[in-house]
């Protein structure tokens, strides 16, 4: 697999001018070759024939035709980008291309006396090939053709001991290409410890459980095992927490880097009935940095309240944190704070922390392997 990943781009961008490759057109090309050959002696059989193609040269061939021809085509692919101005009214186009090269041949043969023994030739040729479509071009200077796929194949017939009657078929395909310049936007290096996609926070699912209110990874209180999920307020009305700390054993927290924490939320209404009871609680999302000697330095909170917390289905709820260049370590905690009558439930499920982007250089380059 290539070396990727996702870029959630900040507003202000670096964009730097490239030069690229741009294929205009390809095409299957065979070119078939005769000739016939005396071999300096008399041969009771050709074994075989090696053969390479030598010195091949393409080039395009223009025509230049009326530009209002291709000005809305032009237009409409956003040619300005790759340095276009149409300040003639003849616009260059690739219609045809011109092919020449030598076909080099091994030709191995049995003398009379039984040995194997071999000559070579050179044939040169030159062929042309129209394209099906004209192609418009920025600039023509900047116009090649690469070679790909070449075979070669070569069939013979020996006639009267020395006279070698061959026909090589080559068979290649082409592609005219044109060079442009272009902006592309620059990604910062990729770095091992801010990867877009990777979850810092171990059974985010909740699948693993010492106990049906211990879960393995995380700290709780007054949770229960609910659904394959976590529900906070076992007992509604007394208060309730997980938590769980992103420390060294994981990959690091990146200084300057912004962290998106994301998790399932959905309320379970009457889970414990109280007389004269309702829905009424809060449920708050923490996200807190640490330095390496686990002082507090900042974090972020956000709360919700019993009405913006569905109970017909789970709800997506995230929140944003930049770490400043002190931070190691972080703190994710989810807090359950019920009134006195409160008779709810909050189900918390599918928890992700994942490291959006770097601000600025505080990582290590990466390296494949």
């Amino acid at each position: 697999m290539p070396i990727q990943y996702f870029y959630s781009e900040p507003d202000n961008v670096l964009c730097v001018k490239i030069k690229v490759p741009v294929v205009l057109a390809e095409e299957e090309i065979q070119v078939i070759v005769d000739n016939i050959t005396t071999l300096p002696e008399l041969a009771q059989k050709v074994d075989h024939i090696d053969a390479r193609l030598d010195d091949f040269r393409a080039r395009p061939v223009f025509i230049h035709e009326n530009g209002d021809k291709w000005v809305s085509v032009i237009e409409e692919e956003g040619w300005e980008r790759f340095g276009w101005k149409w300040s003639e009214h003849r616009q260059p186009a690739v219609k045809k291309v011109l092919i020449e090269g030598t076909l080099h041949k091994q030709i191995y043969y049995v003398d009379k006396n039984d040995h194997v023994k071999h000559v070579g030739e050179d044939i040169p040729f030159a062929d042309d090939v129209t394209l099906d479509v004209a192609q418009p071009v920025v600039d023509e200077d900047d116009v090649f053709v690469q070679l790909h796929n070449k075979k070669i194949d070569m069939r013979w017939d020996l006639r009267r001991g020395s006279r070698l009657q061959q026909t090589g078929v080559m068979i290649f395909q082409i592609k005219v290409v044109e060079e442009r310049q272009i902006f592309v936007q620059v990604c910062p290096q990729l770095d091992r410890k801010c990867m877009r996609g990777v979850n810092l926070v171990k059974d985010g699912t909740f699948e693993a459980w010492a106990t049906n209110t211990n879960p393995v990874f995380w700290g709780a209180s007054n949770v229960l095992r609910y659904n394959n999920a976590a529900l906070l307020g076992n007992i509604p009305n007394e208060p309730a927490a997980l938590f769980q700390y992103v420390d060294r054993q994981t990959p690091n927290i990146v200084p300057t880097g912004v962290y998106r924490l994301c998790f399932d939320a959905q309320e379970v209404p009457g889970f414990r009935e109280v007389l004269g009871g309702t829905a009424s609680f809060t449920l708050t999302a923490e996200l807190f940095f640490y330095d390496q000697f686990g002082n507090l330095i900042i974090g972020e909170t956000q709360s919700w309240g019993a009405t913006q917390i569905p109970d017909a289905s789970f709800q997506n709820f995230c929140l944003n944190a930049v770490a400043p260049e002190e931070a190691r370590e972080a703190l994710v905690r989810f807090s359950f704070d019920p009134n006195a009558l409160n008779t709810s439930a909050v189900v918390i499920d599918n928890v992700k922390l994942e490291c959006l982007r770097v601000q600025n250089q505080f990582f290590e380059p990466f390296t494949q392997g």
